[in-house]
């Protein structure tokens, strides 16, 4: 479920809601108890792997090896 951010119009106080969809109406002001949200666009976050601001997302050794070609090594491969 996504986390949607408001502005209150009547108090001009922030707030968030937690919704099952877009198309849920939106709340009542938490701090007024108003009709007037109006949403806000959000930020959004960034995973990165290492501070050098890389993409590498698994594949070394940490993680069985990487693309060497080889088996998963899950044991016999009779599917």
């Amino acid at each position: 479920m996504p986390i949607y951010e408001y502005r209150c119009s009547a108090c001009a106080k922030k707030s968030s809601a937690l919704l099952p969809s877009y198309t849920t109406p939106d709340p009542a002001c938490p701090h007024c108890g108003k009709l007037e949200l109006k949403r806000l666009v959000s930020t959004f976050a960034t995973a990165r792997s290492s501070d050098d601001g890389g993409d590498d997302f698994g594949g070394g050794e940490d993680f069985g090896g990487g693309d060497d070609g080889g088996d998963f090594g899950g044991g016999d491969d009779d599917f």
